[in-house]
């Protein structure tokens, strides 16, 4: 592959079609443990009858059922990982809420105890 990008003899955008490819094949469990290609898979599927086999459709129906299983595991597992970024986001606000009600009171509390010094500096001022 880094031969292939190096030698440059191709346009960039086939080289970013050919990745992608090269990207799906390495995702693809069934061609790296066969060789095969699904669409080599297919066809014959179709000319052998085997979506209508019994034991062809139970093979799918339990795939699908530990696939619907797998999303749903995930599925708790996100909504898991957003409740504790929201709490976590939360406790952010909370802590920058607190320390600006904190600065807030500083400043506050200096302005009151600053207002008599800062006006007789401005008066031994002028």
């Amino acid at each position: 592959m880094y031969e292939f990008v190096r030698s440059q003899r191709v346009a960039p955008q086939m080289i970013n079609a050919v990745i992608k490819v090269e990207k799906l094949k390495a995702d693809d469990h069934f061609f790296n443990e066969t060789g095969i290609e699904e669409e080599d898979v297919e066809p014959s599927l179709k000319r052998l009858n085997l979506e209508e086999d019994e034991e062809f459709k139970s093979i799918v129906e339990e795939y699908k059922k530990k696939s619907e299983d797998f999303l749903a595991s995930k599925k708790d597992e996100t909504a898991a990982m957003m409740q504790k970024a929201r709490a976590a986001q939360m406790q952010m606000e909370m802590r920058r809420k607190a320390a600006m009600d904190a600065a807030a009171a500083k400043k506050a509390e200096e302005s009151k105890g600053g207002k008599g010094d800062s006006g007789d500096e401005a008066d031994e001022q002028e």
